[in-house]
């Protein structure tokens, strides 16, 4: 019977056990970069930039992170940066592709902003700021009824009563 000894040569061969929990160290570990970064925003943006690019290493799905990064790259100017970052994203949540849809109407992309908030809008229908822009996109393109169409939409939400 062979039985597998681990020497000073092979000490990096973990157990079953001890790689599960090294494998659930990896999310926790981005998660305190995500925390770091977000605690940074507001005096050191690039520090706060580097901190969720740690997070993202860590845990590519880190959805909070993504959109954080995202925007700090869009306010620094590096659009196509930022829109890496969105694309790059496994989930579909509304936040990112609202951020999208700003992202290409900065780089004169209305087609593909109009997209990005329809997308924002399956997720979440009752995101009136997509509908606001929508409404001036469409207004811009000179498609009046859809304009008014999201405008009303944009104005029910704000607006309740």
């Amino acid at each position: 019977m062979r039985v597998l000894e681990v020497t000073a040569l092979e000490s990096h061969i973990l157990t079953m056990a001890a790689h599960k929990r090294a494998k659930q160290a990896i999310p926790e570990d981005a998660h305190q970069h995500y925390l770091r970064g977000a605690g940074l925003e507001q005096h050191d943006a690039e520090a706060a930039r580097a901190a969720y690019e740690a997070c993202l290493a860590g845990d590519c799905r880190h959805l909070n992170a993504r959109i954080n990064l995202g925007r700090l790259l869009h306010l620094k100017g590096q659009l196509p940066e930022a829109e890496a970052v969105y694309r790059a994203s496994k989930h579909v949540d509304g936040i990112l592709f609202f951020n999208l849809g700003v992202l290409l109407e900065d780089q004169g992309r209305p087609d593909e902003a109009m997209a990005a908030y329809r997308e924002a809008l399956v997720h979440e229908p009752g995101m009136a700021d997509a509908h606001y822009n929508l409404s001036l996109l469409h207004d811009a393109a000179g498609e009046t009824q859809a304009a008014f169409r999201h405008l009303l939409l944009y104005r029910r939400l704000t607006h309740p009563y």
